[in-house]
């Protein structure tokens, strides 16, 4: 379940980004890149991004979008759910004990609330920085079934060219293979609550 939609304090995200070191979600690219035994060269190519922006990306010096980390986790067989840091095994998840992925430039803070062994669904708690986005272009992932809702703040949804703002209580749902776009234009952060079936993030 998600948590109850209180005012999300100013300190909580602040400090939940300064918990973070960009350089994690770079050494683990890395890692599952040299497992595969896969060039940086190679996997670049694959995930239409540049050499010199990729090996940035992987020190931790460089900040991809949502859609470009995608494509490089697809590139390497892994969903970016497979990206979250780990912090429990249990199946009752308590505040902050859930596996997270914050991406860089700490825009957009996630917590995977089910067990990653859920085949059937998945359910993230996402908290969008003001100004965050999932990047300049549409991206797309999987196929299946994705209802959105808005926990705490507002947030700029285009889905396959559908321009519409999402405020508090309001649920979207959507098919993730449709071209989708999010951005928080708001000056206070953005709670959602994901649920997917089947998980493809």
């Amino acid at each position: 379940m998600a948590e109850p939609s209180n005012p999300l304090p100013a300190h909580e995200f602040s400090a939940t980004q300064a918990s973070f070191d960009e350089r994690e979600l770079g050494a683990t690219i890395r890692e599952y890149r040299l497992k595969q035994n896969m060039s940086l060269r190679a996997l670049a190519a694959q995930s239409d991004v540049s050499v010199s922006f990729l090996s940035q990306v992987e020190r931790g010096t460089a900040s991809p979008s949502i859609a470009s980390l995608m494509r490089i986790a697809n590139s390497l067989g892994r969903t970016i759910g497979s990206l979250f840091e780990h912090h429990s095994t249990s199946r009752l998840l308590r505040r902050g004990d859930g596996p997270r992925l914050v991406h860089p430039n700490r825009q957009w803070d996630e917590t995977l609330l089910t067990p990653r062994d859920f085949s059937h669904l998945q359910v993230i708690r996402s908290v969008v920085a003001p100004g965050g986005s999932t990047g300049p272009e549409m991206h797309t992932y999987g196929s299946g079934e994705t209802s959105m809702i808005v926990e705490q703040g507002e947030l700029e949804v285009n889905v396959d060219g559908d321009e519409m703002t999402l405020y508090e209580g309001d649920c979207l749902s959507f098919d993730p293979a449709t071209p989708h776009r999010f951005a928080n234009k708001a000056d206070a952060p953005c709670v959602i609550v994901f649920s997917s079936a089947p998980p493809i993030y």
